[in-house]
């Protein structure tokens, strides 16, 4: 007989919305550190890659050792998510993040960088998942808001990094391992805020339950979403990738440069207007094929007129992209039993950053096969075409046997119509 607390039952919601402000923004702090040390490397890059003598090749893994870790380590996280509860295993990644991020400065050259990389990339994995199930248990009437608020530390995280790591602590502390530090003193105030700010709840144990990994991964339903998630993925990362080279002037152009900005920074105002959206959008299948649509708009005019409108075809990207991101964040804990929702991420993750590490390389493989400069957004096109696809097979509702309702759990209603 299962336990009806499977998954880790930590407490009931968090009273009213004046009680869910502190953690609101603890849950931005938290999403900014899940990015900000991994996007202030690659300003500082070729500054690491002259000091300690990198081939191409092991720049290359190096930058693709975090992703390769989202995807490795997202399933056992939602497993001691199930286990030891979010609250636990949230404080367990932050720290594992934490060594990583100040053993990538320690001295001995090459191992030490790389061995931090992968572990810092643990940590943030480990962290992943056991959000999504914080947010059902203490944002009942707001898991949407949430997770978006979520998404947007993430975005802000991403942006921050990437702008001041090179001009401003790079030129102020002469030192690539400086810059890394600081990004790691950043972390040690997020374990911190997170052990302090964050009450410790009851953790409740899923002995003798079963994982249900099959029903999860049996689902068409689901298979869609984790295909949109995959896809969007795919689409950031290699669009990153690919567009510095792509823009007339190559990469080391003003336009290089401010394409990238138009494409991040399209994402915030997307983020802070999901917040305010008081309709149920994360499980609405139009959302999903809307924003599938703008992302194919924006790769597709890139690939054909990328030179004489890139912001806008950037914009549209990032648009696009943002939209998917937010949306399919929250969507788990608003479709999932409790004894769902971390493994129903953790699957999603693991797609999704599966697909990730490769579009970098497919948009390469386009390149050496004689395609030209905006050759890469080929893949980038077709995925995003795939997301639109799959969007119209995404549903609001689950069957209880995949969505763990049979077992006890209870859907979280959004409060958001």
């Amino acid at each position: 007989m299962r336990d009806s607390r499977e998954g880790g039952a930590e407490g009931a919601a968090v009273g009213g919305l004046a009680g869910q402000v502190p953690l609101l923004l603890i849950t931005f702090w938290i999403g900014f550190n899940l990015r900000a040390a991994i996007l202030g490397v690659p300003p500082v890059l070729s500054v690491v890659r002259a000091d300690l003598h990198l081939t191409y090749t092991e720049v290359g893994l190096l930058s693709g050792l975090p992703i390769l870790a989202f995807a490795a380590a997202a399933l056992p996280a939602s497993a001691l998510v199930r286990r030891w509860g979010g609250y636990l295993v949230v404080a367990l990644g932050l720290a594992v993040a934490v060594a990583g991020e100040l053993l990538r400065v320690v001295p001995g050259g090459v191992l030490p960088l790389f061995f931090g990389t992968a572990l810092m990339g643990t940590g943030i994995a480990l962290t992943q998942p056991g959000m999504p199930a914080l947010f059902q248990r203490w944002f009942r009437g707001r898991v949407q808001t949430a997770s978006v608020t979520l998404t947007l530390g993430i975005t802000i995280g991403e942006l921050v990094s990437a702008s001041v790591s090179r001009p401003v602590l790079y030129a102020g502390l002469r030192s690539w391992q400086g810059t890394m530090v600081v990004w790691g003193l950043f972390g040690v105030s997020c374990l911190l805020v997170w052990l302090l700010g964050v009450p410790r709840l009851r953790v409740g144990l899923s002995e003798g339950s079963a994982w249900e990994l099959g029903s999860l991964l049996g689902s068409r339903h689901l298979w869609a979403v984790y295909v949109c998630f995959g896809g969007q993925s795919l689409v950031f990362f290699a669009a990153n990738t690919w567009i510095p080279g792509s823009v007339q002037g190559g990469p080391h152009s003003g336009l290089a440069s401010l394409s990238l900005a138009v494409l991040n920074g399209a994402m915030v105002p997307v983020d802070v207007g999901l917040i305010l959206v008081r309709r149920a959008f994360a499980t609405s299948r139009w959302f999903y094929v809307l924003s599938g649509l703008v992302t194919l708009v924006g790769s597709a005019g890139w690939l054909w007129f990328g030179h004489q409108l890139p912001l806008l075809f950037a914009a549209l990207m990032g648009v696009g992209v943002a939209m998917n991101f937010a949306g399919l964040l929250a969507y788990p804990a608003l479709v999932a039993g409790p004894g769902r929702v971390a493994t129903m991420s953790a699957v999603m993750l693991t797609v999704g950053y599966s697909c990730a590490f490769c579009g970098p390389l497919l948009g390469g493989v386009a390149i050496d096969l004689g395609g030209g400069a905006s050759s890469p957004f080929i893949p980038i096109a077709v995925a995003a075409a795939i997301m639109v696809v799959a969007a119209t097979q995404v549903g609001p509702h689950l069957s209880p046997r995949v969505s763990g309702r049979a077992l006890g759990g209870q859907l979280v209603d959004s409060g958001e119509r």
